[in-house]
């Protein structure tokens, strides 16, 4: 009996942590990026210096684009390498090599995913963004600190051409050849709507 109560419940941790169910995080995450970028925005901050120089300015939601964004990039590239290496999602957790935060080290594990080589300054923008002033007001350590930049169009226009190529090719595996996860999950997915602005 407990045999078959731990397969059942690896069987719903591969059901959930299958490469379709990283595309929906990272879509969602994407649709609240998008609309952040798409609002006028409400506020500037401003860090000066103890003589009134200005040292630093961002829209009020720099922070938040650069970490809703940084976690799409991250959930989309995860449903490549779970789609990738589905052993990665077996026996009821995320192998170790999930277990990042790093976009330009989780990219460079995949083989599937598209533009191995563009846009590399977007992702890693975000990537910093995810170890430290995005998510936190400060890094683990005055050696690891970085200043927080402000969103330029030229990493946002990375992040949107990204999360389009990705969308595109994970609805494209998906929808193809039956995808064999651990436990004996399985699954092909069909698509109507738009992901990750496809």
């Amino acid at each position: 009996m407990a045999k078959r109560r731990e397969q059942d419940v690896n069987y719903q941790f591969a059901m959930d942590a299958n490469p379709h169910s990283w595309l929906l995080a990272a879509d969602s995450l994407h649709l609240q990026a998008i609309a952040l970028a798409s609002k006028d925005p409400k506020g500037l901050l401003i860090q000066r210096d103890g003589q009134g120089r200005v040292i630093g300015q961002w829209d009020e939601s720099n922070k938040a684009r650069f970490l809703l964004g940084g976690f799409a990039l991250e959930n989309a590239i995860k449903a490549f390498l779970v789609y990738e290496h589905p052993h990665w999602i077996s026996n009821g957790r995320l192998a170790k090599n999930l277990r990042s935060h790093s976009l330009t080290g989780l990219h460079a594990q995949s083989t599937l995913i598209p533009y191995k080589t563009r846009h590399r300054g977007a992702l890693a923008a975000f990537e910093q963004g995810l170890e430290s002033w995005a998510r936190y007001p400060c890094a683990l350590s005055v050696e690891e600190s970085e200043p927080e930049p402000a969103m330029t169009a030229a990493i946002w226009t990375g992040y949107i051409f990204l999360m389009r190529a990705y969308g595109r090719r994970l609805q494209q595996l998906l929808s193809g050849k039956l995808w064999e996860g651990p436990h004996g999950f399985k699954g092909r997915w069909t698509f109507s709507g738009e992901f990750l602005s496809v």
